[in-house]
């Protein structure tokens, strides 16, 4: 029988053995992974390469945070890896998100133990805000063959607009409605505000001073005019300043204006379809007024769709049923569909129709 304190000597002895065994084994051209008591990084989460010494990629930084930049600025990072397998890694491919380019500017092959780079670029023109941008790479790695790199932080913008664009809404005819736009800037900079402009002549925009959150700038009151004509709206309020970073602060403004008769889908998109078949759309036509409204008849320019008309309760609401031809050749759709009233005001009502119709091969890819 092995006394206590021998048998922990003993224990003590094999576990020293067996350090020193695998300690002389493992030979790797790449860094030597250290255990402390600090949090993991991202690069510690990373699969362990296989023993047969297979390729492995290790990023000393997945993840950049380039803290703020102003709107237009292009920020640029350079990733490093590792190869700390024992076969050479193959960078496959890399593919960003949108705003964002990158390539290899190392070899695409890369031994083991040494270094590779890519080079990332995000360009802020079109972003504000916090903002996380994603570039994603393909390698040989057999545990690790995709890994995610992250360009990350804020776009500040000298002179910002909020809301960036404005949606007025689906308003009814005649009537009268408001909205409001900031646009601010930095207070202690010298910046102005010199001119306020749109185009359409049923939006108006007043202005006001604005202070808020040590931040200066105007207060925009958008205001839609009861003699709106019906159908879409579309307009940009066009902001000028002093500021060189951002001298023009352009605001798109949109909405519809509907009467007492409601189009529900306002247009019709068919999508691809296959030549020799048949794709069906149908369209709610309601009347919301107070007095009953005929449909008198239906004007059809488009020759590769059939169009019928059924009352669902007369006066009140109707359905039209549209349906493509099978034997359409392959070519767009494109057109529209007008529906001719008795209502004083509202006499025709307009339905654009789009399509495609493909060779039955090309939907089959």
């Amino acid at each position: 029988m092995i006394h206590p304190h021998s048998k922990k000597a003993v224990q003590a002895m094999l576990s020293g053995l067996l350090l020193a065994c695998f300690g002389c084994d493992a030979r790797s051209s790449g860094p030597v992974a250290v255990a402390h008591s600090e949090p993991p990084s991202s690069e510690s989460t990373a699969p362990a390469a296989p023993a047969t010494g297979a390729p492995h990629i290790v990023f000393a930084e997945p993840v950049f945070d380039f803290g703020k930049v102003e709107q237009g600025e292009q920020v640029t990072h350079l990733f490093r890896f590792t190869n700390q397998g024992g076969q050479e890694l193959r960078i496959e491919s890399v593919k960003t998100s949108c705003g964002c380019t990158a390539a290899v500017i190392s070899e695409d092959v890369i031994p083991p133990g040494k270094e590779g780079t890519i080079s990332a670029t995000f360009d802020t023109t079109h972003f504000s805000g916090e903002k996380a941008k994603g570039i994603t790479v393909y390698s040989n790695d057999p545990l690790q063959p995709v890994t995610t790199l992250t360009l990350q932080g804020e776009v500040t913008i000298e002179v910002a607009a909020e809301p960036a664009q404005l949606y007025l809404g689906r308003l009814r005819r005649g009537e009268e409605a408001t909205r409001t736009i900031e646009v601010l800037y930095d207070a202690q900079k010298s910046i102005d505000i010199v001119k306020i402009e749109n185009s359409h002549p049923s939006v108006s925009v007043h202005a006001e001073d604005l202070s808020k959150e040590g931040k200066k700038g105007k207060k925009l009151l958008v205001t839609l005019k009861k003699d709106a004509p019906l159908g879409r709206l579309n307009d940009q309020i066009v902001v000028t300043t002093t500021s060189q970073k951002k001298p023009v602060v352009e605001i798109p403004v949109f909405g519809s204006i509907e009467g007492d008769m409601v189009v529900l889908p306002p247009q019709v998109s068919f999508g691809v379809v296959r030549k020799g078949e048949s794709k069906t759309q149908e369209i709610s036509i309601k009347n919301r007024g107070t007095k009953p409204v005929q449909v008198v008849r239906v004007q059809n320019s488009v020759t590769e769709v059939s169009a019928e008309l059924t009352p669902v309760k007369q006066g009140e609401e109707y359905r039209l049923t549209l349906k493509t031809k099978g034997e359409n050749q392959p070519g767009r759709i494109q057109g529209e569909i007008q529906v001719f009233t008795d209502h004083p005001e509202e006499k025709v009502l307009t339905i654009p129709l789009y399509g495609i119709v493909a060779e039955a091969e090309q939907t089959k890819r």
